[in-house]
């Protein structure tokens, strides 16, 4: 008993006693910043001989906190600069330096900070192949796209077909689908918030601090979305300090943009907040001749950060993001008929009957907030919350032609929610790592109408149809009858001749089929031969049908086919429309680590477990009035394409989960030897329709990485080599399928079994002199399907590679910047980036190919500062060789036999002028 009330008593008087320990203990705070004023972000700061280590935020600000009172020697380094240190004594109190100022060494190769591993590390520490781009970088390549971006990302293409349709592609791993029911396999993130979604994730490139781009599963790091990758692009957050920029230009095809911002300190040391804003837009590369011009661009985005200061400890970040794209159509065009006076060149005039009518409006918008506490000098509290909403509609010629086959729409709209709380532990111990756990939310919608003009559609593509499944049953027909070979292939050919067109399109017009062919003389015809003595002379179909004279051998299809097809006229317009529903929940509990084994041994491991419940739904209701040749050709129904629903169908289903990783690496004077293994997982797929509903197994990928990475030659080079192999199982893909109630096939989430991927990536960066440097990266992919699934059996896709997915790609470039004086200097970087061939679907047919294309940037100007106003007067080029390529083949035509494509920017060249506060 006595032990047990000393034991409540020590529990009791243990507060007071920390308090008292507390009381005695003090910090050191301060702000690094470079010789322009600009914060140095990831300088790291220590006290020498102890383990008080801290490192700068994205203000440039650092604390140290519950140091015992005495005097130290307080060293801040960044890679780059000179080592900055200076005699701290903290016996009076609390110690609050004032700005520090690291001036430049003899390189200015930095080691980039990142938070790949939700920690604040330089991409050499992490045991992960990560890529990185500054916001510095990005600006001084004129970079404001992702496409642009990702050229320098080795393993890395995005396709932007238009902000509405982008396609990300990580190491031969494509996530591009735009059906609600269907989830990433590449996580794109906006400060630690998921805006993976395909209609919600393309965002401007403004006023950004950096990009990172982590390969491999990173499910344990960044959730269930990130099956093979990650996208992260950190934003520019408000500072305690008054800065600006404007940045501006014009360059051919009418191109402008301008975009900068404004940092405002509204309470010093406790509230700012910065604005910032982007303008750009281009007219269309291609000339429609139904009017307006096709693959043009306008988007006006806004950002607003406001920070606060709780505090030494405590910073809290309110993120609002808005972007609106307002762009002219996107130019489908078909190869295999020519517009007016044109060719069949994607790159050149199209003629989509549309004109003006096609177009992409897209709304999206966000609110971020972000809360970072300290608990102490290893502790620290995260919350991340974040919400958004999209809307975007889109109005497209799918068939590619002057021909109303296919005026398709698509209106994308969802909301999302997300929340996290992270635990972080970080100091100078064996161990660092954190914990948390997450809840998301999703619910969104694809809504497709489509209109058609019957007396277009039925030459292209309905007549073949017709004539095949008429052809079939007299055929049959002929022969149960008994009646002659000879008669039967008279018979049939009699009925080819009447489906018979001319080509939809001829001279560039369209050769519209105003009425349906009259089948009845040819049914009399037969039905006389088949009754003793024939028909009565000049006796019609319908008093046919109502004399009781029909053979009972006859069909009551065939009947009822001849019925309808009595030459009546054909439906100028049939419209329908589908609609599918995604609602996606989930939580996680996750957590992740690294233990030091030595100073230099370091072993590192995660897992994240996740429980989601997944809802999928379907609607198409009943065309009014219904479309003849869906009656004919699609057993009864009023719809051509999408099978009737009658109302809103559902299906549900509940997953548990896990996903992790295990690495191992080694450092040595600033290189990192790393190996990993982790586990990857893409959530199953609800694929429902009113006839089947299917459900796909999560598709889960086994990654086993090699590399090594950092930097020589004095800090002057720094390199990235890295292999890795994936293994995967239930490997989803989208196929072509034909389902019951369309006369078309659908494309639709497919199982396509096993597949494997090799790749190499190496990236390098070699400083000549401080401001003069050369870059380049290498990718090479070997990602194939198996040639067998895991039960061996034959898979559909064998030996194919995967779409979208270069075997060989590259980029290089300089990045000069002579000094005139200390006061100005002359700039010159141009880039080349190549890739070999692609196939744009996992079929890999040869019309769906884009040979090897190389594409050739630069910036270039003069550079000169004036009472501490800096300014930027230059010129810019993209693709200055003007290089034809395409972006896209297949798309939606491709379901009826048009294929459609997108071809890719043209040569621009411009002015562009920049003014820095």
């Amino acid at each position: 008993m006595r032990y047990i009330f000393t034991f409540i008593i020590t529990l009791l008087l243990l507060p007071a006693a920390c308090m008292v320990c507390y009381a005695q203990q003090h910090s050191v705070s301060g702000r690094v910043v470079d010789e322009t004023g600009a914060p140095l972000v990831g300088a790291t700061v220590a006290l020498e001989a102890t383990n008080f280590q801290a490192t700068t935020q994205s203000d440039g600000t650092f604390q140290l906190v519950k140091i015992p009172p005495a005097t130290y020697r307080l060293v801040i380094s960044y890679q780059g600069r000179v080592n900055y240190s200076q005699s701290v004594d903290i016996s009076g109190g609390d110690v609050q330096l004032d700005e520090i100022r690291l001036q430049p060494g003899q390189v200015a190769l930095g080691e980039v900070v990142v938070s790949t591993q939700r920690r604040t590390q330089t991409s050499i520490e992490v045991p992960v192949t990560v890529s990185t781009l500054s916001g510095e970088t990005l600006s001084r390549l004129n970079m404001r796209q992702m496409d642009e971006m990702s050229t320098f990302i080795p393993g890395m293409q995005v396709q932007l077909q238009s902000p509405n349709n982008p396609g990300y592609v990580i190491r031969g791993i494509t996530s591009d689908d735009g059906d609600s029911r269907t989830q990433p396999r590449i996580s794109i993130f906006q400060d630690g918030i998921s805006i993976s979604r395909s209609r919600a994730s393309v965002v401007e490139l403004f006023d950004i601090e950096r990009v990172e781009v982590a390969k491999g599963p990173q499910g344990t790091l960044f959730g269930r979305g990130a099956q093979i990758g990650a996208l992260h692009i950190i934003q520019h957050k408000a500072q305690d300090r008054f800065g600006a920029e404007v940045y501006g230009g014009y360059g051919a095809y009418n191109h402008r943009f301008v975009n900068g911002y404004i940092n405002t300190p509204i309470t010093a040391g406790k509230l700012a907040n910065r604005l910032a804003f982007s303008y750009e837009g281009r007219d269309g590369f291609i000339s429609n001749l139904s009017g307006g011009r096709l693959n043009g661009k306008e988007v006006i985005a806004l950002r607003n950060s406001t920070r606060l200061w709780g505090g030494s400890n405590t910073t809290a970040d309110l993120i609002l993001n808005y972007q609106y794209d307002n762009y002219p159509g996107t130019s489908f065009k078909s190869r295999r008929f020519a517009p007016a006076g044109g060719d069949t060149d994607p790159t050149t005039s199209a003629d989509l009957e549309q004109g003006e009518d096609l177009y992409i409006k897209r709304h999206v918008g966000g609110a971020t907030l972000l809360v970072d506490h300290r608990l102490g000098n290893a502790w620290r509290l995260s919350s991340l919350s974040g919400f958004r909403a999209f809307d975007s509609n889109e109005s497209f010629d799918a068939d590619g032609t002057p021909a109303q086959l296919l005026w398709v729409s698509e209106r994308a709209k969802g909301t999302q929610y997300s929340q996290e709380l992270r635990l972080t532990y970080e100091n100078n111990s064996r161990f660092s790592g954190f914990i948390g756990a997450g809840y998301f939310y999703e619910n969104s919608s694809q809504q497709v109408p489509l209109r058609v003009d019957e007396r277009a559609l039925y030459p292209a593509y309905i007549a073949p149809i017709l004539s095949a499944q008429l052809s079939g049953q007299l055929g049959q027909l002929g022969t149960s009858l008994g009646l002659p070979d000879a008669q039967v292939q008279a018979l049939t050919q009699q009925v080819q001749q009447l489906f018979h067109t001319e080509p939809v399109i001829a001279n560039g017009q369209p050769q519209l089929v105003e009425n349906l062919p009259n089948l009845q003389p040819l049914a009399l015809g037969l039905i006389s031969q088949l009754v003793p003595g024939g028909l009565p002379l000049g006796i019609t179909w319908q008093q046919l049908l109502q004399s009781g004279m029909l053979p009972p051998a006859l069909p009551e299809e065939l009947i009822a086919l001849v019925t309808l097809l009595d030459g009546s006229p054909i439906n100028r317009l049939h419209t329908e429309s589908y609609t599918n529903y995604g609602r996606n929940q989930a939580v996680e509990l996750f957590a992740d680590g690294t233990f030091d084994l030595t100073d230099q041994l370091k072993l590192t491991a995660g897992l994240r477990g996740t429980y989601e419940a997944q809802r999928g739904g379907y609607r198409a209701d009943a065309a009014s009035p219904p479309s003849v040749f869906g009656m004919i050709a699609n057993n009864g129904s009023p719809n051509l394409l999408n099978p009737v629903s009658n109302g809103t169908i559902y299906a549900s289903k509940n997953y548990y989960s896990y996903v992790g990783r295990l690495a191992l690496n080694y450092l040595f004077a600033r290189n990192n030897v790393y190996a990993s293994v982790s586990r990857g997982r893409r959530p199953g797929v609800i694929s429902i329709l009113p006839a089947e509903t299917t459900y796909l197994k999560p598709e889960v990928v086994w990654s086993y990485e090699a590399g090594v990475k950092g930097l020589v030659a004095n800090g002057k080079l720094g390199y990235e080599l890295s292999a890795y192999y994936y293994d995967w199982y239930n490997f989803q893909t989208l196929s072509l399928q034909q389902v019951p109630g369309s006369i078309a096939p659908m494309l639709l989430a497919d199982d396509a079994g096993k597949a494997h991927s090799f790749g190499i990536e190496t990236g390098l960066r070699y400083f000549f002199t401080p401001t003069v440097n050369v870059f380049g990266n290498y990718a090479y992919i070997d990602g194939k399907f198996n040639d067998t699934d895991e039960n061996g059996n034959p898979q559909e896709y064998a030996g194919n590679r995967f779409r979208l997915t270069p075997e060989h790609s590259f980029a290089i470039g300089l990045d000069a910047d002579i000094p005139v004086n200390g006061r100005s200097s002359i700039y010159l970087r141009p880039s080349y980036a190549y890739q070999s061939g692609i196939y744009f679907e996992d079929s890999n047919r040869e019309d769906l190919h884009q040979a090897g294309y190389g594409l050739a940037n630069f910036t270039a100007g003069y550079r000169f500062l004036v009472n501490n106003i800096r300014y930027d007067i230059g010129a810019y080029g993209k693709n200055v060789f003007d290089t034809r390529y395409l972006i896209d083949a297949g798309n939606t035509g491709d379901t009826i036999g048009f294929p459609t494509y997108i071809g890719g920017s043209r040569s621009v060249i411009g002015a562009q002028v920049r003014i820095t506060f």
